[in-house]
């Protein structure tokens, strides 16, 4: 009698069994059809765990033997223990077949097979006691979750050892669990060839099979990286504590191993493009094949997932970060926007970011970081670069564009005109004279005092602006008050959350003169309300809320919700003609008491910072084909200063609101605006903005 039979042997009729039939999770697409993460087949060699156990578990041993030697024969010891050696090496010879067959040597083989019995030793050890304590009445019981899934395998091992030989006086729970009676993966993405040859000889594999599994993939590798996020397997851990919020049934139907979103789109839309088991019912033969089928449960296969993400739009914004992040620029400001008179000091940025998105509907064109990483190092870990990647102080793990809050610097003192205009603080018309600084020579002043000794003169807001004349916005601050500018700054959503479709997002920080700290009021200096005008303080705001902000400048005060999913696309099973409906984002909501007046006078500023050639921005953003309008930042920090600059384009019909900023990147003006200038380069050349006519015929 061959090995194969004795898996037959013992069924006399039929029998039923229930099978899984898998779900496919959906995928997300790019706004161009191009997959960002999906899904890719493995082939797993699993092998029935009495094969496994080394050495073989002396009651299946005694059965196999059994099974092979009549009931006369099995009297004969020698009879007996000569069966006892066939069994065991067609069982190794099993083994020896396998190592040839996947390329894999002994040594490997061996040490997948200590991996499993280890585990199921240390489930089986949790089970016993789990046994032991209802047993005894005991009401606080030990997790099995936490049981089987602790460290310390050499420990745990032991005490298995201990307490399945060892005599006590305790009530003995034999019997095998579930797992000592199934099948276990020991080679994992075997080859087609070697799936073929399994499944075509099952007799020369007696207790081996094939197992079809998924695992998530990300063909683009680092492109929109922080977007996406990941998709790994769930614990045991985490599967009992899905089972505790749920009594009634897990309405996703998640188990141990099933792929779950951790962050990013793949957790923001994890329900949307999760796929849920089916199930069938077998009935087999005695030989184990197949007599009838029947589907109890349909699988459900997850929902693509079709963003509005530009995948070229993304990929060369990226491109335009790394490169900056490799370029040594000067900390000291180049434009007029610094007051504090730093030394210029050679820096590196740490970080980037850029953001881009449609001004009228929110919908993200790009949301850019650097430095990023491989997604697929969270499917297929590798441990050394997983330690550079943690070890890198840039943090290239760090979702930059919705969580990455820094001091905005001069792209704020857009918010503060607005403020200022609509308080009747400020008129558009009326000159503030600039002497170079505010009070006192030495302190709250603009560069060209520190550089030249002279002020700016008789300053318009628009020309305020584009020459990011501080001691305007000095004089603004103080006449509002602090009040009436934390006002504004709310009404265009600075200091709180945009809403965008992804976890975890910041709110930035808006201090104000009504601030409780630790219980107590803060304490507001006038300083404090100077600092604010020009974007510093303790003021910090991520770059999706500066986006957010410039695009409500830029559509006549609508306040957009930034968000990256388009379409609910079909699964991939399903009729490509099937409806595909666009999910529902929060219409733009008008900002409460905000003029067209006040918008078209910030507005002229902002055209004037890239297209006059005053403009802090004149020299490194202005292009000749399409006119930019926007603000440059150089944000102070006890190191090297924060640069930003954050606009939107066409100016005269704006589309697309954007943001470029590096973190300890210098300048605003010098760093940012070479950016932010081969950025809308990129978008002529897609086709995304277009020409302005005046400038072309000029």
């Amino acid at each position: 009698v061959g090995l194969r039979e004795d898996f037959a042997t013992g069924f006399e009729q039929t029998y039923e069994v229930r099978e899984e039939i898998p779900a496919r999770d959906g995928r997300i697409l790019a706004a161009d059809g191009s997959v960002l993460a999906g899904e890719v087949e493995r082939y797993d060699l699993q092998v029935h765990y009495r094969l496994v156990q080394e050495p073989a578990d002396s009651s299946w041993l005694r059965g196999e033997v059994l099974k092979r030697l009549s009931r006369l024969e099995r009297r004969d010891k020698k009879l007996v223990e000569a069966e006892e050696q066939r069994v065991l090496s067609r069982r190794q010879e099993l083994w020896n077949s396998l190592v040839s067959l996947t390329g894999r040597d002994l040594e490997q083989m061996a040490s997948a097979r200590d991996v499993v019995q280890r585990r199921v030793a240390q489930i089986k050890q949790a089970v016993i006691r789990f046994r032991e304590q209802r047993d005894e009445g005991q009401a606080d019981m030990v997790p099995l979750a936490s049981l089987a899934s602790g460290g310390g395998w050499q420990a745990a091992w032991d005490r298995v050892r201990r307490e399945l030989t060892e005599p006590t006086n305790r009530p003995v729970h034999s019997g095998p669990i579930a797992e000592e009676e199934g099948f276990h993966t020991i080679v994992t993405d075997v080859d087609v060839d070697t799936k073929e040859e399994i499944e075509a000889h099952p007799e020369r594999y007696p207790g081996v099979r094939i197992s079809e599994q998924r695992r998530r993939a990300y063909p683009q590798g680092e492109l929109a990286a922080h977007l996406i996020g990941s998709r790994t397997p769930l614990t045991v851990e985490e599967s009992e504590a899905r089972r505790e919020k749920h009594p009634q049934g897990d309405p996703l139907d998640y188990r141990a191993g099933d792929r779950i979103g951790r962050s990013g789109l793949e957790l923001q839309y994890d329900s949307h493009l999760h796929g849920v088991r089916g199930e069938r019912r077998l009935v087999k033969n005695r030989r184990g094949e197949v007599v009838s089928s029947e589907v109890l449960r349909e699988p459900q296969h997850g929902r693509d997932l079709v963003l509005t993400l530009d995948a070229d739009v993304q990929r060369r914004a990226e491109r335009l970060l790394d490169e900056a992040l490799e370029t040594v620029t000067l900390a000291g400001a180049t434009d007029d926007e610094s007051h504090l008179g730093k030394t210029n000091e050679a820096t590196c940025p740490q970080g980037g970011c850029l953001v881009a998105l449609d001004v009228h509907t929110g919908a993200i064109l790009a949301a850019a970081a650097a430095p990023r990483f491989d997604l697929n190092l969270l499917v297929t870990p590798d441990q050394g670069r997983w330690r550079d990647l943690l070890a890198d102080p840039r943090k290239p793990l760090f979702p930059r564009a919705t969580q990455m809050a820094l001091a905005p610097g001069s792209v704020f003192k857009a918010i503060t005109a607005v403020a200022a205009i609509e308080s009747s603080k400020v008129s558009p018309d009326t000159p503030i004279f600039c002497q170079g600084y505010l009070d006192r020579p030495d302190q709250h002043r603009c560069l060209t005092y520190r550089h030249y000794k002279l002020g700016h003169g008789e300053m318009r807001l628009a020309d305020a602006l584009c020459r990011s004349c501080n001691v305007y916005f000095f004089t603004a601050g103080r006449r509002m008050g602090p009040q009436t500018l934390v006002d504004w700054a709310g009404r265009f959503g600075i200091g709180q959350p945009t809403g965008i479709d992804l976890p975890s997002e910041g709110d930035g920080r808006l201090p104000s003169p009504d601030e409780m700290i630790e219980g107590q009021r803060r304490r507001w200096h006038p300083g404090d309300t100077l600092g604010l005008a020009i974007g510093q303080s303790e003021l910090l705001v991520t770059p999706m809320q500066m986006a957010r902000a410039m695009a409500a400048i830029a559509n006549e005060g609508q306040l957009v919700t930034p968000h990256l999913a388009g379409e609910a696309g079909p699964s991939r099973l399903d009729d490509s003609r099937s409806f595909r409906p666009v999910f529902a984002h929060p219409e733009a909501e008008p900002i409460a008491g905000l003029h067209r007046e006040t918008l078209a006078a910030v507005r002229e500023g902002l055209t004037m910072v890239v297209h006059d050639p005053k403009g802090t921005g004149y020299k490194t953003v202005r292009l000749k084909d399409v006119t930019i309008a926007g603000k440059t930042g150089t944000a102070e920090t006890n190191g090297a200063d924060h640069a930003w600059f954050a606009g939107y384009v066409p100016a005269e019909r704006p589309r697309v609101a954007f943001v470029v900023v590096l973190e300890h990147g210098g300048s605003g003006g010098k760093s940012a605006g070479p950016i932010a200038r081969q950025f809308v380069s990129s978008l002529l050349e897609l086709g995304l903005v277009t020409p302005t006519a005046d400038l072309v015929r000029e």
